[in-house]
């Protein structure tokens, strides 16, 4: 009879329910770059110089090899020889004048320049084209919303095109606080 001093415990079960708001992307914004070049003329003065060589005899009776001397622009670079006489002596037989010349040109050059404009359409879930934004934003009145708000869609984006969505919850929440 030890059975029937046994206490039997019965657990009592109660569900609870619990609910969040899952974001559905119901839509979103599609961006499309182009480029546009034109060429503009744009003018820039080059300066390029030379040099002019003039050899001068000279002939002159000098002590030993003379150093390297600058009068103006003009460099100087001596040339001496020894010459045989009753007596050994340096003789300077020329002179070698280099001078820089500077001359100035302007030149004008064709460049192009790549200038980028962006078009933006909204789309709905499937992919397919609703409005153009600046339409809607102009009917509006209203900024665009800010690039925070904006989610990735599962829509396939084309070459150089970006697909935002916003989720329904965000857009709820947007409509109430107005």
């Amino acid at each position: 009879m030890a059975d029937e001093h046994q206490e039997v415990v019965i657990p009592v079960i109660g569900e609870e329910l619990s609910a969040d708001a899952v974001p559905v992307a119901t839509g979103g914004i599609r961006v499309t770059k182009r480029v546009h070049s034109h060429e503009e003329v744009i003018e820039q003065e080059l300066q390029k110089s030379h040099v002019e060589v003039k050899r001068v005899k000279t002939e002159r009776v000098v002590d030993g090899p003379q150093p390297v001397r600058r009068v103006g622009n003009t460099l100087i670079v001596p040339v001496v020889s020894e010459v045989l006489r009753i007596e050994k002596q340096w003789v300077m037989t020329e002179e070698i004048h280099l001078t820089e010349v500077k001359e100035s040109e302007t030149v004008q050059n064709k460049i192009s320049l790549n200038r980028e404009t962006a078009q933006i359409e909204r789309i709905d879930a499937a992919g397919q084209v609703v409005a153009p934004l600046e339409q809607e934003r102009q009917a509006s009145d209203q900024p665009a919303p800010p690039a925070s708000m904006l989610q990735s869609t599962a829509a396939q984006p084309r070459s150089k095109e970006k697909v935002l969505g916003r989720p329904r919850s965000v857009l709820k929440r947007r409509l109430e606080e107005k």
